[in-house]
């Protein structure tokens, strides 16, 4: 019988499938960042009558903000990663 979290979950066929569908959620919400500003730049020029400047505006301002959320969902990965490798070392 084969524990969480123990060596033999290694082997595990649903590992890559989650790490896959965590990254593909990250890509999702960095392009649905972006599209919703940009979406709402287009629909504030519609309104004011400027061309493409709020919708450039909302797709740079989507941009950083999904790459800001990307970055700490990385970042946050990779401090996890290192505090579960030190419980493990004080483990054995």
């Amino acid at each position: 019988m084969t524990k969480r979290g123990s060596e033999s979950s290694k082997d595990d066929p649903q590992d890559p499938i989650r790490a896959s569908s965590q990254f593909i959620g990250h890509g999702i919400s960095f392009a649905g960042s972006t599209l919703l500003f940009l979406l709402g730049g287009h629909w504030l020029d519609g309104k004011i009558g400027t061309s493409p400047v709020f919708a450039l505006l909302g797709m740079v301002v989507g941009a950083a903000a999904g790459f800001w959320s990307l970055y700490s969902h990385v970042s946050g990965m990779r401090t996890w990663e290192a505090e579960h490798e030190e419980e493990e070392t004080e483990d054995t």
